[in-house]
């Protein structure tokens, strides 16, 4: 009993340690400034229902399915493509973040916003941006994406929260409609409060995707005639959210449901092409790195 209160102390600890400290909304268009106890209400109230961005609730482990489509990305834009809340474990609502001391509650939420109360608020941003991005030397990459920068190049996903008390990891799934070519990626979720700028956290953060010109093109494949008026228009994206163990000896992991896990999770990524016969073929490997 006094270890269990004694761990549930501890807990709380962490989470009051949790900072207050507002952030800019990562959105290029939008000038507001929001604390992270707000961040769910201003995701709900101003960017859950804009033009070609989802919402949806996610759970640990389990796959959320959308299409985004990139045609319309202005050079230098962060745009959200995806609204979610994150609650934990399905059908366990003592494993919501705000119940589990992972974040801090949610507030400022009105009416049926109060389910999410303790919801974690995460936001999928894309970037057009250039390869530039990706020089140590900031002067150099100023002026040569002054040059040449607006010919982009590059669409940079990424993840993006209040910060937590544990880790929050999630593997991006970007395919084209008939899964010939595939990008996979292991991330973790970036702080809210940080550097939402491609520019400035692509040389010392790896939790992005980045796709290439050329990759794009490839996703947004045309569908055939005989299924086009069937088809969303954009790439198809599999996300899926998941807490990983930080103590590689923890009893989940030694666990039987913990082995299967780790065992179906993707742990390298690289551009996958399909041939009509099934073959696979490791082409490319993507400029950023994996790391766990």
């Amino acid at each position: 009993m006094e270890e269990f209160e004694e761990k549930r102390v501890k807990n709380e600890e962490a989470v009051d340690l949790l900072p207050r400290t507002p952030g800019k909304c990562p959105v290029t268009k939008c000038d507001a400034t929001v604390f992270p106890s707000n961040v769910m209400m201003h995701m709900m109230d101003k960017h859950s229902y804009a033009d070609g961005t989802i919402n949806s609730e996610i759970y640990d482990h389990k796959p959320v399915a959308f299409h985004f489509d990139p045609s319309r990305l202005e050079y230098g834009e962060n745009r959200c493509v995806a609204t979610l809340a994150y609650g934990g474990s399905i059908d366990q609502p003592e494993t919501q973040p705000g119940c589990d001391f992972m974040s801090l509650p949610n507030a400022a939420l009105i009416n049926y916003q109060h389910s999410y109360d303790n919801f974690l608020p995460i936001m999928m941003m894309v970037c057009r941006s250039n390869c530039f991005a990706l020089l140590e030397n900031r002067k150099l990459q100023q002026e040569l994406s002054s040059l040449r920068g607006h010919k982009a190049g590059t669409y940079v996903i990424w993840l993006v929260a209040p910060k937590t008390t544990r880790k929050l990891y999630y593997t991006l799934t970007i395919h084209d409609r008939y899964y010939h070519i595939s990008r996979s990626v292991i991330r973790s979720v970036r702080d809210f409060c940080a550097s939402q700028n491609p520019s400035e956290f692509m040389v010392d953060d790896d939790n992005y995707l980045l796709l290439r010109d050329s990759e794009i093109l490839q996703l947004m494949s045309k569908p055939s005639t005989k299924t086009k008026g069937k088809q969303k228009r954009g790439i198809p994206v599999e996300l899926i959210v998941y807490q990983y163990p930080r103590d590689p000896d923890s009893q989940w992991q030694k666990s039987d449901q913990g082995k299967k896990l780790l065992i179906k999770m993707p742990h390298t990524k690289a551009q996958i092409q399909r041939t009509i016969n099934g073959k696979l073929s490791l082409t490319k490997r993507p400029l950023s790195k994996t790391v766990l």
